[in-house]
């Protein structure tokens, strides 16, 4: 299958690479070979956020741009620049030292969710 990037700003559809409908949705990922994401491993810069994984798990559409609220882990985050990279769940966790900065607009601290704007 061939995949045009041509002209796309904030989604794009890759082939899913070990993805499971269902589960994965939500998730941040990481470009893995050409046309194709996957999870992030702990630690990972992430590339996106999964939206959607079509139901025989062969591709998937991947948020690059815009605001997201996700999981994280760890330290909680605050308003403002934060650094962040790929956790062990799927989620982010904040890492001061070699993280990448992302502008973080809300942040609750009960449910573990915060969320940025992805550029």
């Amino acid at each position: 299958m061939s995949i045009s990037f041509n002209g796309i700003r904030d989604k794009a559809t890759f082939t899913a690479s070990s993805l499971t409908y269902g589960t994965d949705e939500g998730k941040v990922c990481k470009v893995t070979a050409n046309q194709t994401v996957g999870l992030c491993a702990d630690g990972n810069r992430f590339h996106g956020v999964i939206e959607t994984i079509e139901r025989d798990n062969a591709v998937c559409v991947v948020r690059k741009t815009g605001y997201s609220t996700l999981d994280y882990t760890g330290t909680d985050p605050s308003a403002g620049i934060v650094k962040f990279l790929a956790d062990t769940a799927g989620g982010i966790k904040v890492d001061a030292t070699n993280g990448y900065e992302y502008l973080v607009v809300d942040v609750d601290t009960t449910a573990k969710k915060v969320t940025l704007f992805l550029g």
